[in-house]
């Protein structure tokens, strides 16, 4: 027991140290001068975000160029892929052209190089029944994946298979 309250006077007069000094200075009021802005280290205030790193997003998201959002966006890249679906395939064309509708009907004709998807993605290739979309993006190391979206269209059942589910 003995050496610990040593400790503890040192530690509580380190800490009291500071607060000596700060009540010493003068007032900015006083002064004339504009007082600087310190960080609250009052444990009831509220945390202030303002100015410091949020610790939980990747470091990695700020590597990421933020070139897309100064160009305009055409109405297939404001979608998530998920959204949308392929209705139909024209493979035997050059090029070849699909159709691709959204949840309220609309229909939109896509050949390959056609931007879409919120992600970047790009048609690379349009297969009978089906559309292949590359979108690049950076994973947690900073490093550009490609990832491979195959859309399918829809299968249709019939008479049989229906009742089946029933």
């Amino acid at each position: 027991m003995r050496g610990r309250y040593p400790r503890l006077v040192s530690v509580l007069l380190a800490l009291a140290a500071p607060v000596a000094y700060a009540q010493a200075e003068p007032s900015a009021a006083a002064t004339g001068e504009a007082a600087p802005v310190a960080p609250a280290t009052d444990p009831e205030a509220p945390y202030n975000p303002v100015g410091r790193r949020d610790p939980f997003r990747p470091f990695t998201l700020d590597i990421r160029p933020e070139a897309r959002t100064q160009q305009q966006l055409t109405p297939l890249q404001r979608y998530e892929l998920g959204q949308l679906v392929v209705v139909g395939t024209l493979w035997d064309l050059n090029p070849p052209r699909a159709m691709v509708e959204d949840s309220a009907g609309m229909g939109y004709i896509v050949s390959t190089g056609t931007p879409i998807g919120r992600n970047g993605g790009v048609v690379t290739g349009i297969e009978p029944e089906r559309i292949v979309v590359e979108e690049r993006v950076i994973d947690f190391y900073g490093k550009e994946q490609v990832n491979r979206i195959v859309m399918e269209t829809p299968r249709e059942e019939g008479p049989n298979q229906a009742r089946g589910r029933q």
